[in-house]
């Protein structure tokens, strides 16, 4: 089987980025947030139909960040998810993936830094002191690292005519990946303090081994996976820079 070497250095800048003393609540200009973010994941790859993703193959999903605003509308976001993936042939009925009968599951682990542009975040506090709910739209891009350990079950019996690419894909395994995820929403503050969003990212993973299924199944196309979810948000700065605003 081929080692994979932790991406230690991506890691290791994404937790710099993060706890950098001089990223402080106290040092910025405007309020930074901490929040949770429970969801659902699915995945898109070689045991799926036409490359979709499956909705038989969602799993729970849950998070946590943190965001440190640029200015009222950008903002730098670190965190982390956990959740899991999987797959199977057999629900497909109807389709050649019965005949075949792959299957897998994986745990995930993605830790990333975003950047976020909230569009509307500045009309909160426009003009005065006097705080307004709102409802923003937001997208998000950034960069990360995905950790998997991916179980598969190549049914061996009805697929021995491909044993050779079966023995190379495990062979090709991955535990670890960088990944490029991208997306967007929508919040609503609920007080001064507390924000609720919903959510969705996609991740560009750059690998056909997501699932840990290549040469066996379909080469010509990369995998993906997606999280979204709902967000609660709560400001660490009550003030909310209300003189920085006006």
């Amino acid at each position: 089987m081929r080692k994979n070497h932790t991406p230690t250095l991506y890691v290791l800048l994404l937790i710099w980025i993060g706890f950098n003393p001089s990223y402080t609540i106290a040092q910025s200009k405007f309020p930074s947030e901490m929040g949770l973010l429970l969801g659902v994941s699915n995945y898109a790859g070689d045991i799926v139909k036409k490359q979709d993703f499956d909705p038989k193959a969602s799993n729970l999903s849950i998070g946590a960040y943190y965001r440190w605003y640029y200015n009222t509308n950008l903002s730098f976001r670190f965190g982390i998810n956990q959740s899991s993936l999987k797959g199977d042939d057999n629900n497909f009925i109807g389709t050649d993936r019965i005949a075949r009968g792959f299957s897998f599951k994986t745990p995930l682990t993605e830790i990333s830094a975003r950047v976020e542009y909230d569009f509307l975040n500045h009309n909160r506090r426009r003009g005065g002191n006097t705080f307004t709910k709102f409802v923003s739209p937001f997208f998000h891009v950034g960069a990360g690292v995905t950790f998997i350990n991916p179980k598969n079950d190549f049914n061996l019996e009805k697929n021995s005519a491909m044993s050779s690419l079966i023995a190379e894909d495990i062979n090709n395994r991955i535990t670890n990946f960088f990944t490029v995820p991208f997306g967007g929403g929508i919040r609503y503050d609920l007080s001064e303090q507390l924000l609720i969003g919903v959510e969705v990212g996609l991740n560009a993973v750059f690998t056909d081994y997501l699932d840990g299924i290549s040469l066996s199944a379909e080469p010509e196309y990369g995998d993906w996976y997606a999280i979204g979810g709902i967000s609660l948000s709560y400001r660490l700065n009550s003030i909310f820079a209300k003189h920085l605003l006006r």
